[in-house]
C-alpha cells in the first residue's frame, strides 16, 4: 500500500503573512485557532496571540465571536466537517469496499499533520466543550469503518471489532508522531509498515 505523504484533510494550511489592513473574517479566525490547536492543544490560542498571528488587532474578534469558547466551538466544527463528514462523503463514492478502505488508510495513516490533531482532541474527550464533538466524530468514523468491513464480507461482530482495531491503530500512530523517534524514519521502514497494514484488510 503506497501511503500518501500529504495533508489528507486540508484542515491546516501554512499561516499566510497578512497586512494590518487586510480584512479578516470569521473563517480566518477559526482556521487560525485550529492551526494553533494543532501545535499547542486546545488550551492554546489566546485571542491576543491569534490576532498577532493574523496581523490584526483583537477588536476584530468581537465582531465575530461572543467569547473564546465560541471560537473553539467553531474550530471543532471545522475539524468535524473537514476531517470526518467530507471525508466520509467522498470515500462513500467508492463502490468497492477494499478500494474504499485502502483510500482511507492511505490518507489517514499518511497524514502527518492532521492525525496528531485527531489524537490530541480525542485525548481530551472528557472536556465539556470538546467532548461532544469528539463523541460525534468517533461514532461516525466507527460507523463508516464498520460499514466498509461489512461490505467487505465480515459478519457484524467482526466488522465492528475490526473497525475499532483500525481506528485504534490510526490514533496510536498519530500519538507516536508527537514523540521524537516515534515514527518511521526510512523508506524501508515505511514500506514494512505499509505491508503490515494489509492485516487490517484480511477477511
Amino acid at each position: 500500500m503506497d501511503m500518501i505523504r500529504t495533508i489528507a484533510y486540508g484542515i491546516v494550511d501554512a499561516p499566510a503573512a497578512r497586512h494590518a489592513n487586510t480584512k479578516v473574517g470569521k473563517d480566518d479566525w477559526i482556521r487560525a485557532a485550529l492551526e494553533v490547536i494543532a501545535v499547542e492543544g486546545v488550551g492554546g490560542g489566546k485571542v491576543e496571540a491569534l490576532a498577532a498571528r493574523l496581523g490584526i488587532t483583537k477588536g476584530s474578534f468581537y465582531w465575530h465571536f461572543s467569547d473564546r469558547r465560541d471560537l473553539v466551538e467553531g474550530a471543532l466544527d471545522l475539524w468535524y466537517r473537514l476531517a470526518t463528514a467530507e471525508v466520509i462523503e467522498r470515500l462513500d463514492r467508492i463502490d468497492d469496499p477494499e478500494r474504499r478502505l485502502r483510500a482511507l488508510f492511505a490518507e489517514s495513516f499518511g497524514d502527518i499533520v492532521n492525525g496528531p490533531i485527531d489524537a490530541l482532541l480525542v485525548g481530551q474527550a472528557d472536556d465539556p466543550v470538546i467532548g461532544p464533538t469528539v463523541v460525534r466524530v468517533t461514532e461516525e468514523r466507527l460507523a463508516f469503518l464498520t460499514r466498509a468491513y461489512r461490505d467487505l464480507g465480515l459478519p457484524r461482530g467482526r466488522a465492528a471489532a475490526r473497525a475499532r482495531l483500525a481506528y485504534a491503530a490510526y490514533l496510536g500512530m498519530s500519538q507516536l508522531r508527537r514523540i521524537p523517534g516515534g515514527t518511521t524514519s526510512t523508506p524501508r521502514e515505511q514500506s514494512v509498515l505499509d505491508r503490515e497494514l494489509e492485516i487490517l484488510l484480511a477477511t
